[in-house]
C-alpha cells in the first residue's frame, strides 16, 4: 500500500506542476489557435489525472481515506474536465459531437484550464 500511496502522491505533484503550466500556455488561446502539441500535452495531463483517480479509489477501497471526502469529488471533476477540454481540439471527439461547435474553442480551453488550476489546488489541499 505504501508504493500505491507514493505513486498517488507523485502523480499529484506532477499534476500540480503540469496543470498550471498548461493554463499559462493556454492563455495564448485568447490570441491565436493552440497547436496540436498543446492538445497532446493536455491529453497527457488527462491520463495522469485518470491514473491519479484510479489509484485514489484503489487506496480508498483498501481503507485509506483522505482527510476530506471532497478530495475524491474534486479529483473526479478534474479528470473529467481535462478529458472534455482535450476533446475540444478541432476535429477531436467532443468537438465533432457538438451540434454547433465554437469557432474559437481555444478560448473555452483557456478558461477551462484556469478553472482546472483551482481544482488541482483544491484536490491537493483537501487530500493532505
Amino acid at each position: 500500500m505504501a508504493l500505491l500511496l507514493q505513486a498517488h502522491a507523485l502523480l499529484g505533484l506532477l499534476l500540480l506542476v503540469l496543470v498550471p503550466l498548461l493554463a499559462l500556455l493556454g492563455l495564448l488561446g485568447f490570441f491565436r489557435p493552440l497547436p496540436s502539441r498543446f492538445y497532446a500535452a493536455l491529453r497527457l495531463a488527462t491520463w495522469v489525472a485518470i491514473a491519479q483517480v484510479a489509484l485514489g479509489f484503489l487506496l480508498f477501497f483498501q481503507g485509506l481515506r483522505p482527510k476530506d471526502g471532497l478530495h475524491l469529488l474534486y479529483g473526479l471533476l478534474l479528470a473529467a474536465g481535462l478529458h472534455y477540454l482535450g476533446g475540444l481540439e478541432p476535429g477531436a471527439w467532443f468537438y465533432r459531437g457538438l451540434k454547433d461547435p465554437p469557432k474559437r474553442p481555444e478560448v473555452y480551453v483557456a478558461v477551462g484550464l484556469l478553472f482546472a488550476v483551482g481544482l488541482v489546488l483544491r484536490v491537493y489541499l483537501t487530500g493532505r
